[in-house]
């Protein structure tokens, strides 16, 4: 069994969580025994017997259409928009009178032999909004590194000389809202990490949070640590409280790592804060700085170290490595 892997876009534009799942999923099907690679699109070895998407979209239907004509089975990993407000849903149906839009996705899921979504919420929403059947669909949610379960080495504390602080980790954008989490914090006295690059076309919300950031000396603003280092695990391990203030996620996986690390979350009342990995978080009422600091008040009253959700343990390595195995291992069976 060879699976070959294919990207949402080019890793050198707008690399975030998505990207990173899918690199972290290839190792974990590795380490489960599965002969899988990246697909290099110069070379002309087409010896594999599934192609695995990361998004699916006009960028990659040409590729699912000669896949297709080569026999390939088709795996894609997708994420969808719960359409959880008026805006979303709005978009959906203004695009729904452009047929070669949604058109073209419902007819290019019918194509693809298996879907994988994160949780429920996101196999309700293909299914009423793109005609996906459940039984097409597999639920698999994202992994998080075994180090997240693990007590770190490195001394956030003394390295930063920073203590008792809220943390966010993940690209600087307007979606994910951490200008208006720096200023809660700044209101509440509050220490601050951030921890993350700038995402492609954020450069004003960049400059705005960098000139907030040089005039408040209890925020503090590191661009990029690598994945699962022992730094980035401790300074999960050391903070009071983690807060992602965002208006629109799938299944954050940097919430997902606070959870493991059992410690107190601050998510905005939004569809994806409601899905079970993520069950006792703080919700704030919206991404207004009020309702953030609200919302933060009382995570600050809460123990350091949380009662651990057993639920995340489905999110380890080793178990979305056998997930995934099995799915193409059921896929290929149905040809026999």
């Amino acid at each position: 069994m060879k699976v070959k892997y294919f990207p949402c876009q080019p890793h050198c534009f707008a690399f975030g969580g998505f990207d990173l799942q899918m690199l972290n999923t290839l190792d974990a099907v590795i380490k489960a025994g599965v002969e899988a690679s990246k697909l290099d699109i110069w070379s002309r070895d087409s010896d594999f017997d599934i192609l695995h998407l990361w998004g699916v979209g006009p960028h990659n239907y040409h590729l699912i259409d000669w896949a297709k004509k080569a026999e390939k089975k088709i795996v894609a990993t997708v994420l969808s928009p719960y359409h959880d407000t008026f805006k979303s849903k709005l978009g959906f149906y203004y695009r729904h009178f452009f047929p070669d839009y949604v058109g073209q996705l419902i007819h290019y899921y019918k194509i693809i032999d298996k879907i994988i979504v994160l949780n429920n919420l996101q196999l309700n929403v293909l299914n009423k909004y793109y005609r996906v059947p459940a039984s097409k669909m597999e639920i698999i949610p994202n992994i998080v590194e075994d180090k997240y379960f693990e007590i770190p080495n490195f001394n956030f504390k003394m390295e930063y000389r920073i203590d008792n602080y809220v943390l966010c980790v993940g690209n600087i954008c307007t979606r994910k809202n951490q200008y208006n989490l720096a200023l809660a914090c700044i209101n509440l006295n509050a220490n601050l990490v951030i921890i993350g690059n700038l995402l492609d076309g954020e450069l004003t919300y960049g400059r705005q949070l960098e000139t907030l950031i040089a005039d408040n000396k209890n925020i503090l603003w590191i661009r990029e640590l690598p994945k699962a280092s022992e730094e980035l695990v401790a300074a999960y391990y050391n903070c009071s409280v983690y807060a992602l203030p965002s208006n629109e996620e799938t299944q954050p996986i940097s919430a997902l790592e606070a959870i493991a690390m059992r410690k107190p979350l601050v998510l905005i009342d939004r569809e994806y804060a409601h899905q079970s990995f993520y069950q006792g978080a703080i919700l704030s009422k919206s991404s207004s700085v009020k309702n953030i600091e609200t919302a933060l008040k009382r995570a600050m009253t809460m123990s350091v170290l949380q009662v651990i959700n057993p639920e995340i343990l489905n999110c380890k390595e080793k178990v979305v490595g056998e997930k995934y195995k099995m799915c193409y291992v059921k896929l290929l069976q149905k040809n026999l």
